[in-house]
């Protein structure tokens, strides 16, 4: 397992880092057991993507991925959605949806 994921990472070093993404995504094809891993491993980009049922942007990256899916912080849902993700606890949940709206509040000050 180890030589696989060291040859992955290797190739990854020698590539153009302006198509990490792509790459990542090509290895995965390639690899699909060794996904974990390889996203653990490789630092991408972050995106931007758009909650579902708010129609706000949030960060998708290794802190909320369950997968290859992604909980947004605004509905706590998973895109795509996911069925067993891992979601806060209720006490936690709602200290998020405190901090959201404080975070919110405080970028609309700037805006």
């Amino acid at each position: 397992m180890a030589d696989v994921v060291d040859s992955m990472l290797d190739l990854m070093r020698r590539l153009p880092p302006t198509r990490t993404e792509e790459n990542v995504q090509a290895l995965i094809g390639i690899s699909p057991d060794y996904a974990d891993d390889l996203l653990g491993s490789v630092d991408q980009p972050l995106q931007l993507k758009t909650d579902r049922a708010t129609g706000k942007e949030y960060l998708a990256c290794d802190y909320n991925r369950d997968g290859e899916s992604y909980r947004s912080p605004w509905s706590n849902e998973y895109d795509p959605p996911l069925d067993d993700g891992t979601v806060p606890t209720p006490k936690l949940r709602k200290l998020e949806i405190a901090a959201n709206e404080a975070f919110d509040t405080y970028r609309e000050m700037y805006v």
